[in-house]
């Protein structure tokens, strides 16, 4: 009887010595099936010409490259510059750790002609899709001229894709940035990227090709449109107020502006008062049909025009817009009172100011001429 027992009790031991053993293995497969499903890598585009801009929902704490093929850097705290260091490479990885825990795997293919240039991470799951690119905005470069981009927010970083294109900010201001070609042929130019990052941790990608004369020299992804001086405090409200002092003053200057359409554009009033100059224009739509306004400008430029003069000419952008109406359409038989305020200036006598007022998707453009004298007379503001 002893003998049947202990032969009963070893086949119970085997049993649930296999069965253990089962249980190991099953638990360990399961485990391996999840953690191959958390760390899926993300196929990722570059090449040597552009920067690929990544945004995480956390702040990156550690990032490694697989190859000296590619190399990054961290912009603020969330945000990492991805780009190739030759001109192919082979699929290798990139791997990044943010603060929340989360760990990022990624695998890098070379890509002559990348379908984008910025990723925000927020959403991605297995895959980049359309709504997690950041869209770009196509940008024409020369080597004869300069094209200014204008931001909603201070610049915190310019990335340029290559050596072709020179930038940097607009100094004295925070939120404007030049752009320029340092190569004189379309067929030497390769298209690039230039990138700028806002303080605000917003991404502005752009893809720059080259033209000799860029149809657009002012790209604004600012709704206003106006300059922000590193050492100059808007308030605003104080600003609004002094904009509906400056139209209740009127009028006195009465011989600068243009009339031809039924449109009426002319300089009612300049005003200075210590660091600051204030230009205030009016427009009048004298036709029963509404005048959507595509931009209002101003310029410096060179009274000598020609081929026997090197001429030049600068926009003005102001850091703070008054507008009394809506400033997208002056309505037919309507008005509109314009206040422009800048950083103080003066011109010489061989330069000239002028204004434009150009119609959106329209023939009706009306542009005059404002000499140096303007601005020395401006009146003083009262305090």
């Amino acid at each position: 009887m002893d003998n049947k027992r202990d032969i009963y009790c070893e086949k119970i031991d085997l049993r649930l010595l296999l069965f253990s053993l089962f249980i190991v293995v099953f638990s360990f497969c399961i485990s391996s099936t999840k953690a191959q499903n958390k760390i899926r890598p993300i196929n990722l585009q570059l090449n040597d010409n552009k920067y690929l801009f990544i945004k995480f929902p956390a702040e990156v704490n550690y990032a490694d490259m697989g190859s000296y093929d590619l190399t990054a850097k961290k912009c603020l705290d969330r945000i990492i510059k991805l780009k190739a260091t030759t001109p192919r490479f082979e699929k290798t990885n990139f791997s990044v750790v943010t603060t929340d825990g989360k760990y990022y795997s990624f695998i890098v293919e070379y890509n002559s002609k990348p379908s984008y240039i910025a990723v925000d991470m927020a959403n991605v799951k297995d895959s980049i899709t359309s709504t997690d690119i950041i869209p770009s905005t196509g940008i024409e470069v020369s080597d004869i001229h300069t094209t200014h981009v204008i931001l909603p927010t201070k610049v915190a970083d310019i990335a340029l894709g290559h050596e072709e294109v020179i930038s940097e900010k607009a100094d004295p201001t925070d939120n404007i940035v030049k752009v320029k070609s340092v190569v004189d042929k379309k067929e030497i130019f390769v298209e690039t990227s230039i990138t700028v990052v806002t303080i605000d941790g917003n991404i502005y990608p752009m893809t720059a090709v080259y033209a000799k004369n860029p149809k657009e020299m002012s790209i604004s992804f600012s709704n206003e449109g106006n300059a922000l001086f590193n050492d100059m405090n808007v308030d605003d409200d104080k600003m609004r107020k002094l904009s509906e002092w400056i139209i209740q003053k009127g009028q006195y200057i009465n011989d600068l502006g243009m009339e031809e359409n039924k449109m009426m554009f002319l300089l009612s009033s300049v005003f200075t008062d210590q660091d600051i100059i204030a230009f205030h224009l009016y427009a009048k739509n004298k036709s029963k049909i509404d005048y959507p306004i595509d931009f209002v400008k101003a310029h410096i430029a060179d009274k000598k025009t020609g081929k026997r003069y090197l001429t030049q000419e600068e926009e003005l952008y102001p850091f703070y817009s008054y507008y009394s109406d809506d400033g997208n359409v002056i309505h037919g038989k309507d008005d509109i009172d314009i206040v422009f305020f800048y950083k103080k200036f003066t011109i010489s006598k061989e330069k000239i100011l002028y204004f434009e007022l150009y119609e959106e998707n329209g023939g009706r453009n009306l542009r005059f001429n404002a000499p140096y004298k303007t601005i020395i007379n401006a009146e003083v503001m009262e305090k």
